[in-house]
């Protein structure tokens, strides 16, 4: 399958919003029980991931406008979609995982590597007195 067999609007999710296989298998997650309260240890023992990871997984889908914090005695985290279009796609991505996982898989991997590589550049060392940089 190609990527163009995808939704646009799915399509443009992935472009947009899923960073890894990890992220979209919390999102998928929380989609598929969205009465229930997730916190990054349920999610880790769910998928089995770290729990540091989910955390930080969590904190990104919640700021990105995906979940919304749940309140309470049982506080946490819930599929709650800021808008009925960014459901609309969420929902159009849950539905061609299972059948296109490898597409889905593609995308997310081909995506372009400036922002990891603007990242990187960050953490490069310099010789004590170059001023290129």
């Amino acid at each position: 399958m190609r990527a163009g067999d995808l939704p646009e609007d799915v399509r443009r999710l992935i472009a947009e919003n899923i960073d890894s296989v990890e992220q979209l298998e919390i999102l998928l997650l929380l989609l598929q029980h969205p009465d229930r309260n997730w916190n990054a240890e349920s999610v880790a023992r769910e998928l089995r991931i770290s729990p540091i990871s989910a955390g930080e997984r969590l904190e990104d889908l919640t700021y990105d406008g995906f979940l919304a914090r749940a309140e309470g005695s049982e506080a946490g985290y819930r599929y709650g979609p800021e808008s009925a279009a960014l459901d609309a796609a969420v929902r159009g991505l849950a539905t061609a995982y299972p059948t296109r996982r490898v597409t889905v898989i593609n995308l997310i991997f081909s995506k372009p590597v400036d922002k990891i590589r603007t990242f990187a550049d960050a953490f490069q060392l310099r010789k004590k007195g170059d001023d290129n940089g």
